[in-house]
């Protein structure tokens, strides 16, 4: 693999390891806090997991803008949004689906190069 593809897939991989840390660090937060602060922040972080699954794949679909991208270029994106929604149905949790999501987007740009 090029240093370009390191490059790109430690960057994908380190945007899903943010999401997660963004999802799971005020809930733990929150766990130690006040009723009245705690049910602020669940309510604040419950909208965290779809908003940065629609972020991650508004930047997954945004190189599609360009023909030269080619018809294989949307397939990293369809089968990552696959595993996002599969593990979501049977875990039923955001964050893990998130980082699976980002991890298989990662593996489909290095397999297709």
């Amino acid at each position: 693999m090029s240093e370009a593809g390191w490059i790109q897939l430690l960057t994908v991989l380190a945007c899903g390891l943010g999401t997660f840390l963004l999802r799971s660090l005020p809930f733990w937060w929150g766990l130690r806090q006040s009723t009245e602060r705690s049910n602020l922040i669940r309510r604040w972080s419950s909208a965290i997991g779809p908003a940065a699954i629609a972020a991650l794949l508004v930047a997954s679909l945004f190189p599609l803008l360009w023909p030269a991208a080619g018809p294989t270029r949307a397939l990293p994106t369809a089968v990552a949004l696959a595993a996002v929604i599969l593990l979501q149905r049977l875990r039923g949790g955001l964050a893990a689906s998130t980082l699976l999501g980002t991890g298989v987007y990662a593996l489909m740009l290095w397999v297709i190069g």
